[in-house]
């Protein structure tokens, strides 16, 4: 039991720590500082924050431990590796990496970009990645590679201009469209998950492309590299390009994406089917407003959305995105086999929470109004496959949104961690947008015991500065110890 392994350390000159799992048995007599922590529900676990390079000093029971369970990750630029598919700053990159060394990180989050390993059909190129995870291995770390299957550029903090591959971004048809008509190519539109693209279809090429990754990173899955978020969308997110910055401003309510020939044709199905073909159209823009609209100056948002026919468009617009999610990380799970983590990355969409219709959410496909529960529905979704969630705008408190938003990101996130720990979902979290202070910090550790890892947003100069650093680091210390004030 518990109390045994605290007794099989204290016999031993050379452990100052141990990690217990109660539901396996298993004891690990480590170097470290002893917390308690909860890892998953009916679980618990007697652990603790190590000493940075000291490994397990033995153990009772079989299996491996690692140092802590809340694993603290830093994001790289999103141009660690430049467009010409090289590591954008040799010298400086390994300098900034030494820096969050110090810091206490366990390691770096990275955007594996499909527009750079696989600029021809099946030929795949990872070797700017492997030089990146060759720096996170000679500094004992661990790195979060993300599938990403977007284009990078055109979104909030976005610094870099790669595209998605040639072959992929010159066919038509395969976009999402708003009611404009206007198509947006930063993901293929979820509609076209089945449609022939050149002797593949978008879903056959997530999973070829997954299958390339394993293949060529197969010694280093499980360890190395710990975990493969699969994008699922725009900005790798599970959700519609709802909120397109050529056209939207905060807080407007975004609009939906339900305009291109496949989605059309999907929804008329859908509506024959419930036996109401009158519901084959999405809500126009004479009920719904634009982008920067406000749920309070339109039909559908103040009243529609309850109609007969409002709950039935919400209900198939967030069953496709759902569907999408499901079969990606299917894909995905397939692909890896157990080999590592898989997850996937949910949008922290704040504003307008606190309105009925939650219109900014509905927009994007988080149907959580009319007594849904969208992110219990997501967290299903996930736990079917074996995957994480992430979840961003952690930083973020109510008194500093504008009180004309109808904002509550704390009360989101903590929906968003109901909904996981019911399932029994690994939860991971990070901020929203760079913050360098001790409150945003202070916001993060508040949902400290629900955590299993934060990953920070995002290595940059002004991250490293002295000050910032030091801040940082203790920031990171915290995180590290659960159950206690830090030391």
């Amino acid at each position: 039991d518990r109390e045994a392994c605290k007794r099989l350390c204290e016999a031993r000159t050379d452990c100052v720590g141990v990690e217990f799992e109660a539901s396996s048995g298993v004891c690990l007599l480590q170097a470290g500082q002893v917390r308690y922590t909860r890892l998953a529900p009916g679980s618990e676990c007697l652990g603790l924050s190590r000493s940075r390079g000291l490994g397990p000093l033995g153990g009772v029971g079989g299996g491996e431990g690692e140092g802590h369970d809340m694993e603290v990750f830093v994001m790289l630029p999103l141009d660690a590796v430049s467009s010409d598919g090289r590591v954008a700053d040799p010298t400086g990159l390994p300098q900034s990496l030494d820096a969050m060394k110090w810091a206490g990180i366990d390691g770096f989050m990275v955007d594996v970009w499909w527009g750079l390993t696989e600029v021809r059909p099946k030929v795949y190129n990872f070797s700017a990645y492997r030089q990146l995870f060759e720096m996170a291995r000679e500094r004992g770390w661990k790195v979060q590679a993300v599938a990403s299957f977007h284009q990078c550029g055109g979104n909030v903090g976005d610094s870099c201009d790669i595209p998605l591959p040639e072959f992929v971004r010159s066919v038509d048809n395969i976009w999402y469209k708003d009611a404009q008509g206007e198509e947006d190519r930063e993901y293929v539109s979820l509609f076209a998950d089945d449609i022939d693209v050149g002797g593949r279809t978008p879903i056959d090429m997530y999973r070829d492309w997954l299958d390339a990754f394993a293949a060529e990173f197969s010694t280093d899955l499980g360890g190395l590299i710990s975990e493969i978020m699969v994008g699922m969308g725009p900005c790798g997110e599970l959700r519609y390009p709802s909120y397109r910055l050529s056209h939207w401003q905060f807080c407007g309510h975004g609009q939906f994406q339900a305009f291109d020939d496949h989605a059309l044709a999907n929804l008329s199905a859908a509506a024959e089917s419930a036996r109401h073909p009158e519901w084959s159209e999405p809500p126009g823009l004479a009920i719904t407003g634009t982008y920067n609209s406000r749920p309070h100056e339109t039909e559908f948002f103040s009243s529609g959305f309850q109609s007969d026919h409002g709950k039935f468009f919400l209900e198939w617009y967030s069953s496709a995105l759902k569907a999408h999610g499901a079969r990606v990380l299917a894909e995905a799970r397939e692909a890896l086999a157990g080999r590592a983590r898989i997850s996937g990355k949910v949008a922290g969409i704040h504003w307008w929470y606190d309105s009925d219709s939650h219109a900014a959410e509905v927009t994007a496909g988080y149907y959580n109004a009319n007594s849904h529960d969208a992110y219990d529905e997501i967290a299903q979704l996930f736990a079917a496959q074996g995957a994480a969630l992430d979840f961003t705008c952690l930083e973020m408190r109510n008194s500093e949104q504008p009180m004309e938003c109808r904002s509550n990101p704390e009360e989101l996130v903590q929906q968003v961690i109901t909904a996981a720990e019911a399932h029994g979902v690994h939860f991971g979290g990070e901020n929203a947008l760079p913050r360098f202070d001790q409150g945003a910090y202070n916001e993060i550790l508040h949902y400290q015991d629900h955590l299993n890892s934060l990953t920070y947003l995002r290595l940059s100069h002004q991250l490293t500065q002295s000050g910032n650093l030091a801040l940082f680091k203790n920031f990171v210390s915290a995180l590290h110890w659960t159950g206690a004030s830090p030391p």
